[in-house]
């Protein structure tokens, strides 16, 4: 445990000095920290497939993560879309050229890398930029994190009857009512930060400060999102613990000890990302 809290402790300082204190200069240096998690994780689902016979085309993969920003700077959420499209191509001309190395299996698994976690991940870029902005961001990260640290506290100490065992042994009934206690308790926090204090007021790049000047307005709303974001974030955990399950993994790398992998620690965010796109972007055009 002691080693999972102190990795915890240094991903949040980090994420903190990204957000917090870089992204001040610049919007665009948070997008580093995005693009190294897309990154590692790819490599992750590339390594772990290739031990559990599923050999992922290298080349498409390595064209995708090469195009995605570039794209993304260029034409926004669109580019992204094109870049994949491009690399969907590339998978399949790579995969006729290379047809007697790889299987049917082998293509699949790369568009599945193409998806997750690597157009997942790109959500954050476009949330970084347009979709909620900084008020955004912590959203995600504070309502998953602390839904994620409720629900293992609360198995630990009440968890007896099991969720789902087939898919994943340790996650118990108890630690689905602290997982959504936890998001409410990181929306709560957003809220406060945001909206009732103006914590971000004063800092640079910020974007977006509050939901709402109304209370009776943005209470609702953040409370709404966190019980949608957790469920998001549950399904998000039990879909990657059913996918290492069938791999026959226990984790997926050993980067963070006490935590497992990159992807073991994106799982539930991959999963929130898209709702907070799609929230986001109807509600600047509704306010607007």
């Amino acid at each position: 445990m002691w080693k999972r809290n102190v990795t915890a402790a240094i991903l949040i300082a980090i994420t903190l000095f990204f957000l917090l204190y870089l992204r001040t200069f610049l919007v665009e240096l948070a997008d580093v920290l995005f693009y190294a998690f897309m990154l590692f994780g790819a490599y992750e689902m590339w390594q772990v497939g290739g031990k559990s016979g599923y050999h992922a085309l290298p080349i498409p993969i390595c064209f995708f993560a090469l195009t995605l920003y570039p794209a993304f700077w260029f034409f926004s959420i669109g580019g992204v879309f094109l870049a994949l499209s491009l690399s969907v191509i590339c998978a399949f001309i790579d995969f006729v050229i290379e047809r007697k190395k790889y299987a049917l299996n082998d293509l699949l698994y790369t568009f599945l890398i193409f998806l997750y976690p690597m157009m997942l991940c790109a959500c954050f870029l476009y949330i970084n930029h347009t979709a909620g902005n900084l008020l955004g961001i912590f959203y995600v990260i504070l309502v998953t994190s602390l839904s994620d640290a409720f629900a293992l506290f609360a198995g630990m100490l009440f968890g007896k009857k099991k969720l789902i065992e087939d898919v994943s042994p340790k996650k118990t009934v108890a630690g689905l009512y602290g997982a959504y206690f936890g998001g409410l308790v990181g929306a709560t926090v957003v809220l406060l930060l945001f909206d009732v204090f103006g914590v971000f007021a004063s800092f640079g790049k910020v974007g977006l400060l509050h939901l709402s000047d109304t209370l009776s307005i943005s209470i609702p709303i953040y409370y709404v999102l966190a019980v949608l974001s957790t469920t998001l974030a549950v399904f998000g955990d039990l879909a990657a613990s059913l996918l290492k399950r069938k791999m026959g993994i226990k984790d997926f790398g050993k980067i963070f000890p006490g935590h497992g992998g990159v992807m073991d620690r994106l799982d539930s965010l991959l999963f929130v990302a898209p709702l907070f796109i799609a929230f986001f972007t109807i509600y600047q055009g509704v306010i607007a």
